[in-house]
């Protein structure tokens, strides 16, 4: 199955965007020297965009701003990359992302003497081990004597694909999030279920654990190791019955979300064109390539409520067949 890198992308940002998550993550498994130089009490997301059109396909966008535990005022900035393929470029881009930090900071204090480090780290939970280099050198065959012109750096990475379950530490929700990631693509994930289950059960009990919650069952319609009623089993566990309640509100809330960009867009492209396009974006994030008979007979509906229905339909589908079969039958109403 391919899965759209939006899907994770998207995900990872919501969950690490929360201080708690980005200090707690950090606290665990940065390199313990890295980490004896650090305030992480003072960490603080960056949110101006550092990111060009070009690289944002590339990159999460996750900057954080951190102090240093020294006499004078001093802060490093880290650099949360994430990757769920490998990428031989990494290095490339995360020194392009760390130049425009740097031009920012130019930018924001002119007279500034010393640029802040950064520490670039990349977070990797694919399917395959991560077997890429981790320094920007190894891409070239260095010349000895141009060596002291080159601009070499080497980033962290924490490599999801090789713990084992024991080896995932921190508080309830890093732990949760980080075996949802781990099993995202493992035929084990319905077995990891109820255990996921269990940790939501130490989550705060407030309105930020519904929605977390609800972003989880949002990123696991993007994998085809569960169906739709599993996903459902798994809220019920742990919301203590109210899965039956969640699943619609994510259904309304990708669909709400896909007709306001729809909306924004209207003016260019057309209100019905971009009801079509969602319908066939949300089928291709959770199956995959769909048959060309199947988005001709999408792009040949022109009925708005239709197509707003069968996004709906496509985000609550257990497969694509039974999509299919729903599709056919609205046009045949039709």
């Amino acid at each position: 199955m391919t899965v759209s890198t939006n899907l994770h992308d998207r995900f990872f940002k919501e969950v690490f965007s929360g201080r708690d998550v980005a200090q707690d993550f950090l606290r665990h498994y940065l390199p313990m020297p890295v980490l004896d130089l650090l305030d992480l009490s003072t960490l603080e997301a960056m949110k101006d965009s550092f990111v060009d059109e070009q690289l944002r396909a590339h990159f999460s966008d996750l900057v954080y701003r951190i102090s240093m535990k020294l006499p004078q005022p001093a802060y490093v900035c880290l650099l949360l990359e994430h990757k769920s393929y490998p990428d031989r470029q990494v290095p490339v881009q995360l020194l392009r992302y760390m130049a425009q930090i740097w031009g920012h900071v130019f930018d924001q204090q002119p007279g500034i003497k010393y640029l802040p480090v950064i520490i670039p780290l990349v977070f990797y939970h694919g399917a395959a081990r991560w077997s890429e280099s981790h320094n920007l050198g190894s891409l070239f065959d260095i010349n000895p004597t141009l060596a002291p012109h080159f601009p070499d750096y080497r980033y962290l990475l924490f490599d999801l694909s090789t713990m084992t379950d024991e080896e995932i530490r921190g508080a309830a929700k890093t732990r949760m999030t980080l075996l949802v990631q781990k099993y995202f693509f493992d035929d084990k994930l319905l077995d990891k279920l109820g255990e996921l289950s269990c940790i939501s059960k130490e989550l705060p009990a407030d309105g930020n654990r519904d929605k977390y919650l609800r972003s989880v069952a949002q990123y696991l319609l993007g994998t085809d190791k569960i169906t739709r009623k599993d996903l459902e089993n798994f809220l019920d566990q742990a919301t203590d019955g109210r899965g039956g309640d969640i699943m619609p509100t994510i259904a309304e809330t990708i669909f709400d979300e896909g007709l306001q960009q729809g909306l924004q867009q209207g003016l260019q492209r057309g209100v019905l064109q971009e009801a079509q396009k969602a319908v066939i974006e949300v089928l291709e994030a959770r199956f995959g390539a769909i048959p060309r008979a199947a988005a001709d007979v999408v792009a040949e509906l022109l009925d708005i409520t239709l197509l707003r229905s069968l996004r709906k339909q496509a985000v609550m589908s257990s497969s694509l067949e039974e999509f299919t079969l729903l599709l056919e039958e609205s046009r045949t109403r039709h």
